[in-house]
């Protein structure tokens, strides 16, 4: 065990105090979780925690304004506090010469039980841009090894090689749709007006920290020229033509507000479309997800779609010639439990269609562990109707012993039930389950219509954990099964598709 004098424990308390206002972080992490850190490994520690800090500041590896924050407890600060005492590692200044090889690195590697230096030099070369799918699982592994530092060709390593983004109030930021000060929300006089007049929505304001008391926002200084919110009706006909005699029923019409709310979030589902028994339309009754820009991932039981439906919160309101539809040409079933679906062309992805497709962040193991503690399950999918579609719907779902669904019927005949299975059941029970409204047949039959089971981080993002398990369950179904997408077996199975 390493010595540490009474006077330097005291002091790393005072300069641990002094951080609190001054570090900088965009993380709000548990207490013990590895921080993504450029240049030391760390773990979320709250402040007065944190034996390594003092070290680290006296031989200069980190000042107060380059030790990250991580959220706070109810009595202080988090930071991302060193894993290694800074006394028993090189300082990152004081490396060598490093090779002049073109897209060569060198990093510093020190174990604790010896003085020896060891440099290992490695020599990388440009990889194609490839869109590997499972690029998108994130392990307790990959957040420590991002936090070792590369070096630039040519140049010496230093303190002022890592670089942090400026959050204090004032600072310039910008974000996708306008330019800003990172000012506290009841500080930023453009909020109010730009969400009244529909010009921004509430997903639209970028967060620049965490602030003591509020957010410290991204406060819009250019205003968007065009409305980002829809304000005309969506029901029956449109408003110039809407006759007062008939009022919109108001449960409807809150479904399909929150359907809209909604959308943002699950910008990487698509809603599939089947031909209906005449032959003359399409039913959406159906969810899949986007696994890569030619490959979405639903239930083997949804059987063959002709084609998918981006960025539509209402299926009723779907537009052939407006909506961003694309065509199926092939699919390949994972255990008669998952399909895999081709798309005929590539997506566009990101802002460069109007439904704004994005590729599903697909949870971690290491979330999945932490899912009952870390955050709320909820199913999302498009209702299913008596023939007609349905609004988006987010149903919270809670997670059981497996035990719980050890009684379900498998008439979908899915291989290795159990599994790499989740056993859920909606949070509200039957409440959860009734129709949408009065006045509409729709339902919400999760267990069903390939309902995709997402992760509410408590940051408010999603992220995805797994598909409804095509059981042939009912549409009123209180307990289902979701295949987990942490499967290596599936793993190996995406791979081998996307060879071909």
């Amino acid at each position: 065990m390493q010595y540490r004098e009474e006077s330097g424990y005291v002091s790393a308390l005072i300069l641990a105090s002094l951080c609190l206002g001054l570090c900088r972080g965009y993380f709000s992490l548990e207490v013990g979780d590895p921080c993504p850190t450029p240049g030391y490994r760390s773990r979320c520690q709250p402040v007065e925690g944190c034996e390594t800090l003092n070290s680290h500041l006296e031989t200069g590896r980190l000042n107060l304004e380059t030790v990250m924050n991580c959220g706070y407890t109810s009595h202080s600060e988090k930071i991302c506090c060193p894993v290694e005492d800074a006394h028993t590692l090189n300082r990152i200044d004081q490396g060598t010469t490093t090779s002049t090889t073109p897209r060569t690195t060198t990093r510093w590697t020190t174990r604790r039980t010896t003085t020896t230096r060891r440099t290992t030099t490695t020599t990388t070369t440009s990889a194609p841009n490839t869109d590997n799918w499972v690029d998108i699982f994130q392990t307790d592994r990959d957040y420590v090894s991002s936090s070792v530092v590369t070096i630039p060709t040519g140049q010496r390593a230093s303190r002022d090689s890592v670089v942090f983004r400026d959050t204090s109030e004032g600072a310039e930021c910008k974000a996708p749709l306008y330019e800003g000060q990172c000012r506290a929300v009841s500080h930023c006089p453009s909020v109010e007006p730009l969400l009244q007049q529909g010009r921004l929505r509430d997903e639209d304001f970028t967060t620049c920290r965490e602030g003591t008391h509020e957010e410290i926002i991204c406060c819009p200084l250019n205003l968007p020229l065009q409305p980002r919110v829809q304000t005309a009706p969506r029901l029956d006909v449109p408003s110039e033509s809407q006759s007062p005699q008939s009022p919109q029923d108001p449960q409807e019409a809150e479904v399909i507000a929150r359907a809209d709310a909604l959308l943002p979030h699950y910008r990487h589902l698509a809603a599939l479309a089947h031909p209906n028994a005449a032959f003359d339309g399409h039913w959406h009754h159906c969810t899949a997800m986007v696994l890569t820009p030619q490959l979405l991932l639903s239930a083997a039981g949804c059987e063959r779609p002709s084609h998918a439906v981006f960025g539509v919160a209402d299926m009723r309101d779907v537009d052939a010639d407006e909506d961003y539809l694309t065509d199926i040409v092939r699919l390949a079933p994972f255990h008669k439990d998952l399909a895999l679906i081709r798309l005929q062309d590539p997506l566009r992805l990101n802002d460069r269609t109007p439904a704004n497709v994005s590729v599903a962040p697909v949870c971690s193991q290491y979330e999945l562990t932490r899912l009952q503690v870390s955050g709320k399950l909820v199913a999302v999918a498009w209702g299913k109707g008596d023939d007609t579609d349905c609004p988006l719907y987010e149903m919270p779902m809670r997670l059981r012993p497996t035990w719980a669904c050890g009684d379900l019927v498998n008439y979908g005949r899915v291989q290795d039930l159990g599994s790499s299975h989740l056993c859920l059941e909606p949070e509200n029970g039957v409440e959860d389950l009734r129709r949408f409204s009065n006045s509409s047949t729709c339902t919400p039959c999760p267990a069903s219509v390939a309902s995709v089971l997402h992760l509410v981080r408590p940051s408010g993002t999603r992220c995805v954990l797994g598909i409804a398990t095509p059981t042939g369950a009912d549409c009123d179904a209180r307990i289902m099964y979701f295949t987990s997408l942490l499967n290596s077996q599936f793993r190996q199975f995406v791979e081998n598709e996307q060879k071909q």
